[in-house]
């Protein structure tokens, strides 16, 4: 079972989240019919917007995207600290899968593109939402949320995130780990430490020969010379969960300008709402969209 837990190192100089994300990466591809680098951006992309939003014990929100200029377009993320997370592509099927990259750590940069902006919108429950926005660094998508973290949000970060791909190009196992200082905790020097300590690789490494089963043993291996100062406070489960429902797609069509509403009812007889993170299709009879039309139209303004 996917899980993730939060940790402190050295009696809280530095804070610890670790992902396992296999079975929800798994689905988040099966959803989108994608496998090779497409799920691998999906996977990286998911495992770090799911640590964004388990940093603390509160209930977050996190919406994280990835905004590059190579074939796939921008990669979103809407992860709870619930651990729940789904995920989607803009140009899923926009490379082929060449066989490249079985069992060992792949580069994005030539399918996201090194150049575009990282967003990352933080919902805490309050009036006000957070927002950050960097530019991006490499395409390689764990790189890209580090450098956010540490330029946006000032906090001096280590991010890595992998997805392993099995002979097919499905996903094999996929995780991610985040070590941060904290506040007033001198961890600097403790986190540098770590960061000369971990190549981009190592993770890769250890998901491939060490087949973690839980975040707990994960973050134990990735840290193995610290595993003696190591406290883990909380493990929460993970799992791809799409709040999408027909009524949200209701609410979409209510949306549109009337003379739209009324070329569907008139020229396509129906509607066909699709959610982007889940694919399910919500189909709306020309019945059902002239009762949306008649329900917002007072709210049109007078001729």
């Amino acid at each position: 079972m996917d899980t993730i837990v939060r940790c402190l190192l050295e009696k809280g100089r530095a804070r610890v989240v670790a992902a396992i994300t296999t079975d929800a990466v798994r689905e988040i591809a099966r959803r989108h019919g994608v496998n090779g680098k497409a799920a691998i951006a999906l996977g990286r992309a998911a495992s770090a917007g799911l640590m964004l939003a388990t940093l603390t014990k509160d209930e977050e929100q996190v919406t994280l995207q990835v905004m590059g200029k190579g074939p796939f377009g921008a990669v979103t993320v809407d992860a709870r600290s619930s651990g729940k997370v789904r995920a989607y592509l803009k140009h899923p099927k926009a490379v082929d899968w060449n066989g490249e990259g079985v069992g060992t750590r792949v580069s994005l940069a030539d399918v996201m593109g090194s150049e575009g902006l990282v967003n990352v919108i933080r919902d805490l429950g309050m009036t006000k939402n957070f927002a950050g926005q960097t530019k991006m660094v490499s395409g390689e998508i764990d790189q890209d949320v580090e450098t956010y973290l540490q330029r946006s949000e000032q906090i001096d970060s280590i991010l890595r995130c992998d997805t392993l791909l099995d002979g097919e190009g499905m996903v094999a196992a996929s995780a991610g780990l985040l070590v941060q200082t904290l506040p007033q905790a001198e961890g600097t020097a403790l986190v540098e430490f770590i960061r000369q300590t971990m190549d981009m690789d190592h993770l890769a490494q250890v998901l491939r020969e060490g087949h973690p089963a839980e975040a707990g043993d994960l973050v134990r291996a990735m840290l193995a010379p610290l595993e003696s100062e190591l406290e883990i406070l909380e493990t929460r489960p993970v799992s791809f969960a799409c709040p999408c429902s027909r009524e949200r797609a209701a609410k979409t069509l209510e949306m549109l300008h009337d003379e739209d509403l009324q070329a569907m009812i008139l020229e396509d007889n129906e509607a066909q709402v699709t959610c982007n993170f889940c694919g399910q299709q919500y189909v709306f009879s020309e019945s059902e969209l002239e009762l949306i039309r008649r329900k917002r139209a007072p709210q049109q303004p007078a001729s």
